[in-house]
C-alpha cells in the first residue's frame, strides 16, 4: 500500500506532530508532498518519503490582496497535488488539514485513488464551512481529532460512519509523571504565538491571580508564525512591564523540549476559547500536571475537576479564580497531577492511537482495490 499524505504548512505545530506519529500506524509506505522546511526535516528522519511542493503564503484572508489570491493559490496546490499523485502513484490520498483537502479531493477526483479527508481544525466561517461539508460528502473517509471538531464538521450526523474521531495519543515515556516543582508556582502557556490561542487572556488571568497567590510566576513557552504574531508578542511584552505584572512573565521562545517545560511547571494554562482538541492539554495531563482551560471545545472533552479546572471562555476574573485555587491550594496540584496521569495512562495510548488511524487507511485502501479488481 503506498499513502501519499499532502500538506500545505511546512511548520511544525500540533497537527503536523500528529502527522508525523499517525503515519507509523501505516502499513505501507508513506509519502509526505508539502513545502520544504521543518516537517519535510522531520518527515525525511522519520522515513518517510517526500514530494516538495512550493511554498506558499498561509495566510488567506488576512488581507484584501490575500482574499483575492487565495482562490488562485488553492488552484495552484491543486495542480501540484495533481502532479504529485501522477509522480506517486497512491492507494490512498489524505488532505491533512481543511486547505490540502479542498485541493486535494479536486485535483484527484475521477483518477482511482482513494480519499480520506484529515480535518484537525474547527471551521473558520460559514462560507468555509460550506465548502468544507459538501467536500466531505465526497471525500471516502473523513478522519477528526475529536468530538469537538466532528459537532462542528457534521452537526446533522451526514457522514454516517464515513466520519471517525481519531483522537491522538501521547508518549508517556516521554512525558514522565514528576512531581512539582519546589519553587514558586509557575502556571506555564504553551504553544504558537497567536490571537486565537488568547495569551493576553493568560496575562490578564496571572495578574488577577497574584492578589492570592503572591508568588505565582508565568512562563509563556512559544514564538509567533506570522507578523501578526510578532505584533502581537510587542503588545503581551509591553503590558507584562506594567506594575500589576512586572517580574511575573518571563518570555522563553520556541522550545522543543515540551517536555522538559512541563515538568518545570506547576500546571499548564490554556486559554483558547476555540481549541478543536489541545494535544499540549493531553500531555500536560501525561505528566502529571493539572490544567486550567476554558469549558468549551476540545478542553472541555479532556479535563474535568478531577485533572484541572474549568473556567468560563474569556473570563479572566474566573481563570484566576481557577487558577488561584489549583496553585495556591496547598497540595491540590499534586493530587489533580495523580488522577491527570492514570486518565493519561488510560485513554491516550500511543499505540492505540496509530492502530486506529492504520486501521482507517487501511480498510479505505481495501475497497480502492476491490473497486479496482472489478
Amino acid at each position: 500500500m503506498r499513502v501519499l499524505v499532502v500538506t500545505y504548512s511546512p511548520v511544525v505545530g500540533g497537527a503536523e506532530l500528529i502527522l508525523l506519529d499517525f503515519a507509523r500506524g501505516v502499513d505501507g509506505e508513506v509519502v509526505l508532498a508539502n513545502p520544504s522546511g521543518p516537517l519535510v526535516d522531520r518527515a525525511v528522519e522519520a522515513g518517510l518519503g517526500v514530494h516538495p511542493l512550493t511554498h506558499r503564503r498561509r495566510q488567506l484572508r488576512a488581507t484584501l490582496r490575500d482574499r483575492v489570491a487565495g482562490p488562485f493559490r488553492l488552484a495552484g496546490h491543486a495542480r501540484e497535488i495533481r502532479s504529485a499523485v501522477r509522480a506517486v502513484a497512491p492507494d490512498v490520498v489524505v488532505g491533512w488539514g481543511l486547505r490540502s483537502a479542498l485541493a486535494g479531493r479536486a485535483a484527484t477526483w475521477g483518477d482511482g485513488a482513494r480519499f480520506i479527508f484529515q480535518h484537525n481544525d474547527l471551521l473558520p466561517g460559514p462560507a468555509i464551512g460550506v465548502l468544507a461539508r459538501a467536500m466531505s460528502r465526497r471525500a471516502d473517509a473523513v478522519s477528526v481529532l475529536s468530538r469537538t471538531i466532528a459537532d462542528d464538521l457534521d452537526p446533522s450526523g451526514r457522514l454516517g460512519t464515513r466520519l471517525q474521531v481519531v483522537r491522538p495519543g501521547v508518549d508517556l515515556d516521554r512525558f514522565a509523571a514528576t512531581s512539582p516543582p519546589p519553587s514558586e508556582p509557575r502556571a506555564l502557556l504553551l504553544g504558537a504565538i497567536a490571537s486565537w490561542k488568547r495569551p493576553d487572556l493568560a496575562l490578564e488571568i496571572v495578574a488577577r491571580a497574584a492578589d492570592r497567590v503572591p508568588d505565582i510566576r508565568l512562563v509563556v513557552a512559544g514564538q509567533p508564525i506570522d507578523a501578526e504574531g510578532e505584533d502581537l508578542l510587542r503588545r503581551l511584552r509591553k503590558r507584562a512591564d506594567e506594575p500589576d505584572l512586572a517580574g511575573r512573565v518571563e518570555f522563553r521562545g520556541w522550545t522543543d523540549d515540551t517536555a522538559r517545560a512541563l515538568q518545570e511547571a506547576t500546571c499548564l494554562l490554556h486559554c483558547s476559547d476555540r481549541e478543536p482538541l489541545g494535544l499540549v492539554l493531553m500531555e500536560a495531563l501525561a505528566s502529571g500536571r493539572p490544567v486550567v482551560a476554558p469549558a468549551a471545545g476540545g478542553p472541555k472533552e479532556l479535563i474535568d475537576e478531577r485533572v484541572g479546572r474549568l473556567y468560563p471562555p474569556g473570563d479572566a476574573a474566573a481563570g484566576a479564580d481557577a487558577l488561584a485555587a489549583v496553585v495556591g491550594t496547598p497540595g491540590l496540584a499534586e493530587s489533580l497531577g495523580r488522577a491527570a496521569r492514570e486518565r493519561a495512562a488510560g485513554e491516550f495510548g500511543q499505540m492505540d492511537a496509530r492502530r486506529r488511524f492504520g486501521q482507517l487507511v487501511q480498510e479505505v485502501a481495501t475497497f480502492a482495490t476491490l473497486s479496482q479488481g472489478r
